[in-house]
């Protein structure tokens, strides 16, 4: 289960924006359905707050386990994602089925816009400003800027492991 912590981190420093959020529950082996209408790249993110579900995405409004009746699907115990490129037919069609093991699941769904690989939307103000670098520099600039990330995660996994330990 991600802490408040990590949720916060993630809008923040993964160039997120949240759209949507869902809760919901689902019988063992039946689906829940969900409709996206919203523009550009989307992260869908799933978590099972009790039981197991499980995240079927399509251009269909009717997704399913079959491999012809979904695009996209993440069938972890833990948190499912599913990243949505901009160029993806709308309305989206979510299909959220829960696991044989338990006979209710409960979730949640958040819609995020996934702001990483545009500059549509800027986060920071150093984002704003005009870049007179040679295009050779801003090629090491952006590859040391997606190295960090990594260490950034780290540093988040330890901490809410950290603060998981002392405060749960």
């Amino acid at each position: 289960m991600w802490s408040l912590l990590s949720n916060v981190f993630q809008m923040v420093f993964l160039d997120k924006m949240l759209l949507d959020t869902v809760i919901g529950t689902v019988g063992a082996g039946n689906f829940s359905y969900w409709q996206l209408g919203h523009n550009g790249p989307l992260i869908v993110e799933l978590t099972s707050l009790s039981g197991d579900a499980d995240l079927y995405v399509a251009d269909n409004l009717r997704p399913s386990y079959e491999v012809d009746r979904h695009n996209f699907s993440s069938i972890t115990c833990g948190v499912d994602v599913v990243s949505i490129p901009a160029d993806f037919p709308r309305p989206i069609g979510i299909g959220v089925f829960g696991a044989w093991s338990h006979t209710v699941s409960a979730y949640s769904i958040h819609v995020f816009l996934d702001r990483s690989d545009t500059n549509e939307f800027p986060l920071i103000e150093e984002d704003l400003k005009i870049d007179t670098t040679e295009p050779k520099q801003r090629e090491r600039v952006k590859k040391e800027k997606v190295e960090e990330r990594p260490r950034y995660l780290k540093l988040l996994n330890f901490l809410d492991m950290v603060f998981d330990t002392f405060v749960l």
